[in-house]
């Protein structure tokens, strides 16, 4: 490959000169042996070739500032081998060097200063430049240019072969980097088992250590217990023996009265005139005869003690033989039994296996059929366009097919039955007299919008969004009305009089024609006054416990986003304790329809407390509603229970029968609840009169009651 030639030296003569006529070999001659060999003239040479032929420049290796080595090493005093630049250390240029090498060191530096790579390291910038000046070197000794040429390309080969080498060994090198992150991963999941393990293995050494404890207090208490009932014994023994030495010495009295009276009497005459004497011979003679008998009659007792101390009485015999043949014929009886259930067991488990098989194929059928077959429709979403709700839409399409449910659906909808395709184009004004709301009060006719369900949903979602934030800001804790609340929502967010009047209008429509719906349903009641708003907070309440339980249940375990199905049972007991067994199993089997989890030990329990864009929630939360209004309307049917006998219900008897139903309800509590019940104030209560006691029990089901403790 060509290179670009080195730049002419100033004030100097050129390497090459201008090409002449040839003149023969008139030059400088040299003999080698006895033969001269002249050569040509120097200015007949071809250009760029050294010209001068005979003077070659010399640069001895003993000259300061030889060509080869700018840099050299030395060993320093630590055996350590170390380079440096012999302009570092000053050396003088003694020799003059030859112009075509200073002019390629001169190059050379001023490269290597551009590229800015002047420190002596391993770079691929200082390689190229001394590549470059290696292409001089090589084009310039036309004579040594094959032998340049092929050390070069020996050189650049090898650089080609190790650059092949690193590129073929850096996936290797990435993928060794990914094996040790891995393996680093599997360490540190190790250690986590084995931490959770040594956590174990403590608590578990902690509770041996207590148990051991506790045996060491019971044994000392033991201990004791036994010195006591030592010293109680020995005081016992010490008793016993005085007893005993007592008793010896009143047979010792007893014994000497005896003697003296018997001495008494052998003094006197007996009845027949004769004297006895006391013979001490006699007596000794009688207490031998006496102690001999004495031990024979313990031996005989003895002997019949050893003989006939296993033998029991004919009657015990008697009555044991005949328990002996009842348990027999029990025995036998029972083994026949036995023998016939584990005939029926054997026979059922058959059976059961054959079910089992049945059901696997069954489902396997069915889920064969749910992907092939096309989802049935949800005809009650028919409510929701029909006028009169879900009440019209079942009486209209009960005990009818599916073909049939479609004809009715048409005939309504061409009938003008849809709510959001008929009824009229404008609404009646209702008036503006005190008793009308503020957001309702005008003359004259108003324009239908005919707002559709989930219209009515978005704007009574940020309705409550809207309130809970103003009832937040008040310093009293007293919640504005709904109405009066409303009119001031309906004011900030339409400026014209006009179209604050239509969206409440079409509001309090949409509201009496979706009434069916939870959501909706609600709202409309609290619009109206009919069900306390705070039945709306005290629900969220309750929801917000219930997940602030499972997130502590979660955080327990280390919050790894699920929690047991175990768990969703004790979260659902801590915050409603007085929850059934029948309806924890619905609650639970509702959330596992809604996160598919039937096979599953864990759910995602975040899931389950999220909502959609029109604020409807999953059927968990929807069963959870349901359950906290039966215990509302069970509550009212308690104290309904309570106060059966009454047809209308005053304040007293209307506390008399909340202490009756919810023994454990406090005073203030109680009282909240009557001042719903009879719409009052507390400065007020005084003058209400009694109301029925259906009023009562349907004040107390759209009310935000609760039962204090458990139910007796």
């Amino acid at each position: 490959m060509a290179v670009a030639r080195l730049p002419p030296l100033n004030g100097a003569k050129t390497l090459g000169m201008p090409p002449t006529k040839f003149d023969g070999l008139t030059g400088p001659s040299y003999k080698l042996g006895d033969t001269s060999h002249p050569l040509p003239n120097p200015r007949a040479l071809r250009p760029y070739v050294d010209t001068i032929s005979g003077e070659v420049d010399t640069w001895p290796a003993h000259a300061s500032g030889h060509a080869v080595g700018n840099v050299s090493m030395m060993l320093s005093k630590n055996k350590s081998l170390v380079i440096y630049n012999d302009e570092d250390f000053g050396k003088p240029q003694v020799i003059p060097k030859p112009r075509f090498l200073d002019q390629l060191e001169t190059y050379l530096k001023k490269e290597l200063r551009a590229l800015g790579v002047t420190e002596v390291m391993p770079n691929e910038l200082r390689l190229q430049a001394h590549r470059e000046v290696f292409e001089y070197l090589i084009e310039d000794f036309k004579t040594y240019k094959p032998l340049l040429s092929a050390i070069k390309n020996e050189y650049e080969m090898m650089l080609a072969y190790q650059r092949q080498q690193i590129r073929d060994l850096e996936p290797l090198k990435q993928m060794l980097i990914t094996v040790s992150e891995q393996c680093d991963q599997k360490i540190m999941s190790i250690r986590d088992e084995e931490k959770q393990e040594m956590t174990d293995l403590k608590m578990e050494n902690k509770n041996l250590k207590e148990r051991i404890q506790a045996m060491n207090n019971e044994r000392g208490d033991l201990n004791s217990q036994v010195y006591k009932l030592q010293e109680e014994l020995a005081a016992e023994y010490r008793r016993y023996r005085d007893e005993c030495d007592a008793r010896k010495m009143l047979i010792e009295d007893i014994n000497e009265m005896r003697a003296a009276e018997m001495a008494d009497d052998s003094k006197q005459p007996t009845m027949s005139g004769e004297a006895v004497e006391d013979d001490p011979e006699m007596m000794k003679i009688a207490l031998r005869q006496a102690r001999i008998d004495e031990k024979s009659a313990t031996t005989r007792l003895n002997d019949m003690v050893a003989n006939y101390g296993d033998v029991i009485p004919r009657r015990d015999f008697e009555a044991l033989t005949i328990k002996s043949q009842k348990m027999e014929e029990d025995y036998t009886t029972s083994k026949d039994d036995f023998a016939k259930l584990k005939a029926e067991h054997d026979a059922l488990l058959e059976m059961h296996t054959k079910i089992t098989k049945q059901r696997d194929e069954f489902y396997v059928e069915l889920e064969t059929m749910k992907r092939s077959s096309t989802p049935r429709p949800d005809w009650d979403k028919c409510a929701d366009i029909l006028q009169g709700g879900m009440g019209r839409w079942k009486e209209i399409s009960q005990n009818k097919s599916t073909n049939e449910c479609v004809d009715v659906l048409l005939n309504e909808i061409a009938a003008g039955g849809g709510s959001d395709a008929g009824g009229a184009e404008y609404f009646d004004g209702k008036g503006t007299g005190p008793e009308i709301p503020a957001y309702l009060r005008v003359e004259g006719q108003v324009r239908n919008r005919r707002l559709g369900k989930r219209d009515c949903s978005l704007i009574i979602r940020d309705i409550w969004r809207e309130k809970a934030a103003n009832d937040a800001g008040k310093t009293d804790g007293v919640r504005d009305k709904m109405q009066d609340f409303l009119y001031e929502y309906l004011s900030r967010r339409f400026s014209m009089e006009q179209m604050r009047i239509e969206w409440g209008y079409n509001l309090e429509d949409a509201c009496t024609r979706y009434a069916h719906d939870e959501m909706i349903g609600l709202f409309q009641g609290v619009l109206s006054g009919e069900i306390d708003e705070e039945v709306y907070h005290g629900t969220m309440e309750q929801i917000e416990q219930l997940m602030a339980t499972y997130n502590k249940i979660d955080f327990d375990k280390g919050n790894p986003g699920k929690i047991t199905k175990d768990g969703l049972r004790q979260g659902l007991k801590e915050v409603f304790p007085t929850v059934d067994p029948e309806m924890i199993v619905a609650i639970v089997s509702a959330a596992e329809v809604e996160l598919d989890a039937r096979d599953k030990d864990e759910v995602e329990y975040q899931e389950m407390f999220k909502e959609d864009d029109e604020g409807r929630t999953g059927p968990f939360l929807d069963e959870v509603r349901k359950w906290i209004k039966q215990e509302r309307n069970n509550y009212a049917e308690d104290v309904k229970q309570q106060l059966s006998d009454l047809k209308t219900v005053s304040v007293d008897e209307l506390k008399r029968g909340l202490s009756l139903a919810d023994p454990e309800i406090d005073n203030k509590t109680m009282d909240k609840y009557v001042l719903w019940v009879f719409d009052t104030t507390p400065d007020k209560i005084a003058e209400v009169e009694s109301i029925e006691l259906s009023k009562v029990i349907s004040r107390l089901q759209n009310g935000n009651v609760r039962r204090s403790g458990r139910k007796f």
